[in-house]
């Protein structure tokens, strides 16, 4: 294996352990059936003296899921792809988000800002 491959695969098998940092979410292609895959998510505001002030702090997510065919997602419709997840902050309830941004993409994982 290259380091290549085990980031990958570290990707998948450590990150998005759900007995670790991940939890179930449901995301739904433009066009396309949800499809229930593993999350990082961080619902927390975002802080306006980091980097990222330029967004806004309201009703905003930012989550890492799986760049894999089975157990990801490959491609990203920003604008259009939607993320079905809990938000604690009111019951625990499924909540829809809209994709708005992708903040970074390798061959492991995708991170994505939502808003609702």
């Amino acid at each position: 294996m290259t380091l290549k491959t085990d980031m990958v695969s570290d990707a998948r098998n450590a990150f998005l352990n759900s007995d670790e940092f991940a939890e179930q979410i449901s995301y739904t292609p433009f066009g396309g059936a949800p499809k229930t895959i593993k999350a990082v998510v961080d619902r927390s505001r975002i802080d306006s003296n980091i980097q990222d002030s330029g967004r806004l702090v309201g009703k905003q997510a930012e989550i890492w899921i799986a760049n894999h065919a089975t157990d990801g997602i490959t491609s990203v419709n920003k604008g259009n792809d939607l993320v079905s997840m809990p938000n604690y902050n009111e019951g625990g309830t499924n909540v829809n988000w809209r994709v708005i941004e992708i903040i970074e993409k390798d061959e492991g994982m995708w991170r994505l800002l939502l808003q609702r």
